[in-house]
């Protein structure tokens, strides 16, 4: 009985709320014990929060779940290796150099860091037409735009667990960047967290092998 309550709550449709005292994090700083991969990924990795595994719905993983990924450049999948979870290693995509951009203002060496902001988790009914644009980020199961196809991780060839999806142009807001859109337009974009303009990041993890894999989708 206990495993089908769990099973059952894995499938809960669940919101991030914005909360002071939510022990979830969006945005904010790298922290000082976590190094990102060695990388030439264009506008390299941004830094997108934690999920912490102290929340019951997210038992299961075996650490803090530090999110980060390439956000700017036109990748497929990110593997990400996080046997040591504070520093987790690139699996794939194998020459980050070959990745390309649409955005002609990043180089290699640009970054944005968003503002800091904590969540907590809430039952909710779902994605529908009306609040489609006023969710922040989904947690139980994932909202699918596309193909509906949990990735296999590459090590342990294992389905892997949908972990959440962060969605674009929600609360969380660039601090600090070192660079400037071409105009008022991508300006804006650089701005605001977003994901190839109005897409959404899912994040799957495999809790045995410790591999987490991002990719966007977008209508």
């Amino acid at each position: 009985m206990n495993f089908i309550k769990k099973l059952l709550n894995l499938k809960q449709s669940l919101q991030f709320k914005e909360d002071d005292k939510g022990i979830h994090q969006l945005g904010g700083d790298v922290p000082s014990s976590f190094k990102i991969p060695d990388n030439e990924f264009f506008g390299g990795f941004q830094y997108l929060g934690c999920i912490n595994n102290a929340d019951k719905y997210f038992s299961w993983l075996p650490f803090p779940l530090h999110l980060i990924c390439p956000i700017f450049t036109d990748f497929d999948y990110v593997f990400l290796d996080y046997t040591n979870p504070n520093e987790p290693k690139l699996i794939y995509p194998t020459n980050s150099a070959e990745i390309t951009t649409a955005y002609d203002e990043l180089t290699k060496d640009s970054y944005v860091i968003y503002n800091k902001a904590n969540f907590s988790l809430a039952l909710f009914d779902g994605v529908n037409d009306e609040n489609e644009f006023e969710i922040v980020a989904l947690a139980g199961r994932p909202y699918w735009t596309q193909s509906a196809e949990a990735p296999n991780c590459p090590k342990s060839k294992r389905k892997m667990r949908f972990v959440c999806q962060l969605m674009s142009n929600g609360p969380i807001t660039a601090r600090e960047k070192n660079f400037e859109g071409e105009s008022p337009y991508y300006e804006k974009l650089f701005k605001e967290l977003n994901f190839w303009c109005d897409g959404d990041l899912k994040i799957f993890f495999e809790p045995n092998s410790k591999v987490a894999c991002y990719f966007i989708q977008n209508t």
